[in-house]
């Protein structure tokens, strides 16, 4: 009972192994017979087909040679046998003739696969091929003309002989090797049909070891071709892993010579920042420095002025309570020279601050340059009179002159220059003083050229005079010379604009050329905005008198001044210290206003945006703006309305101008 359990047991698993091996041997013998994928890459599968016929070249010139011996051989033979045969003997022409056709052909073969073209793989192929069928056709033919039973006894097997040999010693890939087997049983089967090749036994048999033939050659050429290659998948992989490996040798090598070098410099990189933390440290010391001088400079230049004003004001009031009002208008007029002055070195010192600490950002756009400086001489020309000095114009008349720039900018610069050309003016040389603005053009740049022949600046002077509040030959500190900040505002101005720069040519005592290049653009200038026409003070405020403007203003003493001037002019007003009474006003008007003047940033964080959008809302359309404000005006945001900014301190000519500018504008649209 015991063992009887082991047997039953072993019965029951034998069928189960045996079923397993016969499908492990049935799915080997179809991976050996099936045709080996090529690769999914033709370049890789061009690149191994190339490498299989190189690396079986020898091989295979061998083998060419192998058959010629041995159908030489058979030709001995064939010679023997067949002259000592009398059925055969009829026919001993005809097979030696084919016989030496062989020769012949496999001579041929065998010159070309001793040629250095029979390593590439599509020659290879053609040669191969082109022997191994032009053989079969000649052993079919023997057997065709060969009377039986010896054509198939004698020749018949000299097919399998071919087939072995193409299917072993050529390597040749296994679906041209089973393509060139299929071929032949066809033939075979297509003589036997159409001129009954063979005996009908002699042609079943001769079919059935034909096909096993083919059938074992197949296996043995489809194991080669797979061995070839995964042998070339793997000597890519490693060939794929040394190039890596040697990459990262090299990386490695790079990598330590680079720690090498960095261990050098490193002392020198440790050295180098001391020495630049040094430099920073006095660079620091020395803006911290020029920032005080700058600031010194500034203060005792505002206190100036400021102190003329308290003291005309003084004066005016006393002339005023003792009846002296002739005396009382000129010290008021004093206190309005005065009061400029203040304006204009404020506002001169604000630019530079701007222009210096980067908050500036240009407004490029192409237009004609010969524009600004037409402009800079019609505004200037009257103070050149006053003078005493002749200002003129070079400039081309008949061709546009087209740069990219900021022309606000870049027409302050041309302004500065021209009106330091005219203050600076010699008054003792013989010749009248003149200054002399031109347009130059070139291949791609535009320059600008102030000449003037005044008092010139000496050499040692050049970087000097673009510095702020330095002035050559006024050590008395006039104001009415300047203030000593128009050439480092031009010096400012050219250093923000892209590819624009500034050249200075003098000699003492003759004069001197200030010159501003910048590049030339194609001849289509933007179109310029429209320009009020120039009207005279009388004229501007006839325009404003009875015109209603709301005022917002949340500095008592700016709202103050601001209601007395436009009473004088008068302009009919309501005002508001904050944003809630421009609200109660807004809900209580019974006129529409004309505009709004308004600071841009008020009280509890409202600013001009606020203002604009709750009169357009409560007003029931956009009412025009304009923004008097000490905020710099890159930083204003844009209303959603007709606009314009000031900046402050603003004197009453430009507030009045900007006040006529947005009404005018205003009324064009509603037309």
């Amino acid at each position: 009972m015991k063992m009887a359990v082991p047997q039953r047991a072993a019965g029951v698993r034998t069928p189960g192994i045996l079923s397993a091996a016969a499908r492990e041997a049935g799915a080997s013998l179809v991976r050996n017979l099936s045709i080996p994928a090529p690769f999914s890459d033709p370049v890789v599968e061009a690149q191994f087909l190339e490498d299989h016929s190189q690396r079986f070249c020898a091989f295979r010139r061998a083998s060419a040679l192998l058959a010629l011996v041995i159908w030489t051989c058979f030709l001995w033979w064939d010679f023997s046998f067949v002259r000592g045969n009398k059925a055969l003997n009829v026919r001993l022409a005809d097979i030696l003739a084919l016989r030496f056709a062989g020769v012949a052909l496999l001579i041929f073969v065998g010159a070309l696969v001793l040629r250095p073209s029979f390593r590439s793989h599509a020659t290879a192929h053609r040669v191969i091929l082109t022997g191994i069928f032009g053989l079969l056709c000649l052993i079919l033919t023997m057997v065709a003309i060969t009377p039986a039973p010896y054509n198939y006894t004698q020749y018949f097997i000299g097919l399998y002989l071919a087939l072995f040999f193409q299917f072993s010693f050529f390597y040749l890939r296994s679906r041209v090797a089973l393509s060139v087997g299929i071929v032949t049983m066809a033939s075979v089967i297509v003589a036997q049909i159409a001129i009954h090749l063979l005996n009908t036994e002699d042609f079943f048999a001769g079919l059935f070891y034909m096909f096993n033939v083919v059938i074992v050659g197949h296996g043995v050429c489809t194991h080669a071709e797979r061995v070839s290659r995964e042998r070339y998948s793997s000597e890519r992989a490693l060939a794929s892993l040394n190039d890596e490996l040697r990459t990262a040798n090299v990386s490695l090598g790079r990598k330590n010579r680079e720690l090498e070098v960095s261990k050098k410099d490193q002392e020198n990189k440790t050295h180098a920042l001391l020495a630049l933390r040094e430099q920073q440290m006095i660079a620091a010391q020395t803006a911290s420095r020029e920032k005080s001088n700058f600031l010194a400079a500034a203060t005792h230049d505002l206190r100036q002025p400021m102190h003329a004003l308290n003291l005309f004001l003084q004066a005016a009031a006393e002339a005023i309570r003792n009846g002296e009002f002739a005396q009382a208008e000129r010290l008021i007029d004093e206190c309005g020279r005065s009061s400029v002055i203040l304006a204009r070195l404020l506002n001169a010192v604000l630019d530079l601050s701007r222009l210096e600490s980067g908050r500036v950002v240009p407004r490029y756009h192409v237009f004609d340059v010969r524009q600004i400086v037409e402009e800079a001489a019609a505004q200037l020309r009257p103070f050149a009179t006053s003078r005493g000095v002749e200002l003129r114009l070079r400039l081309p008349k008949e061709e546009v002159v087209c740069v990219r720039s900021d022309s606000h900018w870049l027409g302050r610069a041309v302004a500065n220059l021209v009106s330091n050309g005219i203050k600076y003016a010699d008054q003792n040389k013989s010749s009248k003083p003149t200054v002399i603005v031109g347009v130059v053009r070139s291949a791609t740049r535009a320059r600008i050229d102030v000449l003037d022949n005044g008092i010139g600046i000496p050499a040692d002077y050049f970087d000097a005079i673009f510095q702020p509040f330095f002035q050559v030959d006024n050590p008395e500190q006039d104001r009415d010379k300047g203030l000593g900040l128009g050439l480092s505002i031009v010096n400012a101005v050219m250093s923000m604009l892209d590819q624009h720069r500034i050249e200075l040519k003098s000699t003492e005592g003759r004069g001197s050329r200030f010159s501003l290049e910048m590049p030339l653009c194609g001849p289509s200038p933007d179109k310029p905005s429209a320009r009020a026409p120039a009207r005279s003070e009388a004229a501007e405020a006839a325009q404003l008198k009875g015109r209603y403007v709301l005022l917002v203003e949340d500095d008592g003493l700016v709202r103050a001044s601001t209601e007395a001037l436009l009473s004088q002019w008068g302009v009919l007003y309501d005002s508001a210290a904050t944003f809630e009474e421009f609200e109660t006003i807004l809900g209580d008007i019974e006129r529409f206003p004309d505009l709004i003047i308004t600071d841009f940033r008020l009280r509890d964080s409202k600013t001009a945006r606020e203002v604009a959008m709750t009169g357009a809302v409560k007003l029931g359309r956009p009412c025009p703006c304009l923004v008097v404000t000490g905020e710099p005006s890159a930083s204003i945001v844009p209303l959603a309305c007709e606009q314009d900014v000031l900046s402050k301190p603003v004197s009453p000519a430009e507030l009045r101008s900007g006040m006529l500018g947005l009404i005018a504008g205003d009324s064009a649209t509603t037309a």
